[in-house]
């Protein structure tokens, strides 16, 4: 897979995000996933998986602690690719 840049991965963030809210709209990097768009940790957890399987990654655990927001989530996704 190619190196994807933050919009990019924020495009799929929000493909994957839409799947889980129809309604959603389009988001940004500043997106609070919780407080903005009300999902629960089981929600975040499943797009993460779905994220992992599509660019074929792992997301540490303890990472997610770390991701408020769509950019932030992007900016991770972004640091894991580019270490494998």
């Amino acid at each position: 897979m190619h190196a994807m840049n933050k919009q990019e991965l924020l495009q799929m963030i929000n493909v994957q995000l839409t799947a889980i809210k129809p309604k959603l709209g389009q988001l940004s990097a500043n997106t609070d996933l919780v407080s903005d768009l009300g999902l629960d940790s089981v929600q975040v957890l499943e797009m993460c998986t779905d994220l992992e399987d599509e660019l074929d990654i792992s997301i540490p655990v303890n990472r997610l602690g770390e991701v408020r927001t769509a950019g932030q989530l992007a900016d991770l996704l972004q640091q894991l690719l580019n270490d494998n």
